[in-house]
């Protein structure tokens, strides 16, 4: 008689069934908008009814560029983490990309997609959506990469005892010790994307301008026509959007990624939601049956032990693979070598100015995020209960494109040279803050409660547990933070508000010009400069650093 009741249907099983209807038709209406006739500029209706449809349009964007980043990242980043010879081509390759500013895929990306789906929304709507990934990805997949390679000797240890498979190590020991860091850094991702938003749903090349429907379209139109309500009511709804987004995504997420956290703490809230997820038979059915059996298959014992590669065959490896890196580095240099030849040096010269001036911008920025960004996310990672309480409003003031309120901040600071460091700040500050959040969540109790022992507090506690464990998630905040900034710039140091242009003098400033003038080669030529100072710094500096903290400060 209980095994009958427990079956029954449940009010949860109906907000499930709820839930998966919304989905679906969410799904349907995002189909229906991709499968319409091209149209290069969007009809953006002003009436407060369609900003709800526009709201579903930016959110399924937001949302699809996620998971193909999650996907990248797992993948991507184990590569990485796992394989010498890709180590030394994905690092490298990701610095480079992650430096590219959002409207340097812009021209290609619109070229070849557009010329692909000539007769739908298809093209455009794709461009859109990569341009949001490209503001999400390279967070999460430094991040795991990061996290990997920082795994305590001792679990892969106990997982070789086991004999388990490479595939179950990665679902249940690497995987599972990667999350706290990765649902932050995921979070903080997601807030990049939304961040770009402005660029990425309405954009100019050359003579001609595309957008397609969707908040920042909205804000668009009324910021344009000088139109307050609509200005307030964009803002409204992005506001009600991520607060929406981050009760029925991020929270039951944050909540159940608490379990693979080394803090034992009862204090924190739990999730309505992921109340409901547990209880609900359907959801129920998926994890005690689907997710048992591809559980039972990766727990299998692996098969045995491949016996080492020779040293010839290392030696071979390397020679082929150094080979093949001089071959690419020769083709990259000779396409730069294509594109700089067709600029004068004069304008050469002044975009290598307009990179150093911005990139003084970019680490005054980073500078005063971390300032004031590490030792506010020491001590919300470092308490559960404050994290939870806390983690809602981080999540909104970051996830905010901050672009839709630069014309209301230009009024206050309508100098750009200056006030351009403030707005960077608004891209870069929240990397620096999560990943140091991510890195205070991992200090061990046992190590809290030694300090504690030996009477370690304040200033002295900080600089001898919390620091030192948190530096690696620093680094690689600092590291995605000044990529952001160098991204950041592009909205930062020019905008236009009413017809009107206002500007600073920086690389970010000239790429938005030479994108508006259809001046590709030196577009291209700007993001190749901005690319290779970002990669110089990184190799230079902040990966070294890294790989010594990672050494130097693993919790082993």
């Amino acid at each position: 008689m209980n095994e009958v009741s427990e079956r029954k249907i449940t009010i949860y099983d109906f907000i499930v069934i709820g839930l998966l209807i919304f989905a679906v038709l969410a799904i349907e209406m995002m189909a229906k908008r991709w499968e319409a006739p091209f149209v290069p500029n969007a009809h953006i209706s002003l009436n407060p009814i369609n900003l709800v449809k526009y709201t579903l349009y930016s959110a399924t964007r937001g949302f699809i560029a996620y998971f193909i980043s999650l996907i990248f990242t797992l993948a991507v980043g184990y590569a990485a983490a796992k394989n010498r010879y890709l180590e030394r081509l994905i690092v490298p390759t990701l610095d480079i990309l992650q430096s590219v500013p959002v409207l340097g895929f812009l021209p290609g990306l619109m070229l070849a997609l557009i010329s692909l789906f000539p007769n739908s929304e298809f093209g455009l709507e794709t461009v859109s959506v990569i341009m949001i990934f490209t503001g999400q990805v390279w967070n999460m997949t430094f991040s795991f990469y990061q996290s990997l390679k920082s795994v305590p000797k001792e679990l892969i240890e106990t997982s070789l005892v086991y004999k388990l498979s490479k595939w179950a190590v990665f679902w249940n020991v690497e995987v599972p010790y990667a999350i706290p860091g990765l649902v932050w850094n995921s979070m903080m991702s997601m807030a990049g994307g939304w961040f770009f938003l402005t660029v990425c749903e309405a954009f100019t090349l050359g003579n001609k301008s595309y957008s397609v429907p969707g908040i920042s379209s909205y804000m668009a139109l009324a910021i344009s026509k000088g139109y307050l309500p609509g200005e307030i009511l964009g803002i409204t709804a992005t506001v009600l959007m991520i607060i929406t987004i981050d009760v029925f995504f991020w929270k039951p997420i944050n909540v159940w990624a608490k379990k693979f956290s080394e803090k034992e703490d009862d204090t924190a809230k739990g999730s309505f939601v992921l109340d409901i997820l547990i209880n609900s038979h359907i959801t129920r059915f998926f994890r005690e049956y689907l997710l048992y059996r591809l559980k039972h298959i990766t727990l299998t014992r692996s098969k045995a032990t491949k016996s080492l590669y020779k040293e010839e065959t290392k030696r071979f490896k390397d020679i082929i693979f150094t080979v093949l890196i001089y071959i690419l580095a020769m083709l990259v240099i000779y396409k730069i070598y294509v594109f700089v030849k067709y600029v004068n040096m004069s304008d050469f010269y002044k975009i290598l100015l307009g990179d150093g001036v911005t990139g003084l911008r970019v680490y005054l920025s980073v500078v005063l995020s971390i300032a004031w960004a590490v030792p506010v996310g020491i001590l919300i990672g470092r308490s559960s209960k404050l994290s939870s309480k806390l983690q809602p409003i981080v999540q909104v003031l970051a996830s905010f494109p901050a672009p839709l309120i630069y014309p209301w901040f230009v009024i206050l600071f309508p100098n750009l040279n200056y006030s351009s460091v403030l707005l960077m700040m608004l891209g870069t500050q929240w990397y620096i803050l999560f990943n140091v959040i991510a890195g205070a969540s991992t200090v061990p109790k046992q190590l809290e409660e030694a300090t504690r022992i030996f009477g370690l507090k304040g200033l002295k506690k900080m600089f001898t547990l919390y620091l030192p464990v948190i530096f690696p998630y620093l680094i690689t905040g600092i590291i995605t933070a000044a990529g952001g900034a160098w991204n950041a710039s592009i909205v930062a140091e020019y905008m236009s508000i009413k017809g009107k242009i206002i500007e600073a003098f920086g690389l970010g400033a000239m790429i938005n010009n030479f994108a508006d003038l259809g001046k590709l080669h030196l577009l291209s030529v700007s993001v190749i400069v901005m690319s290779l100072s970002v990669v110089l710094i990184n190799r230079l500096i902040w990966r070294p650093l890294q790989r010594f903290t990672a050494e130097r400060f693993s919790l082993e």
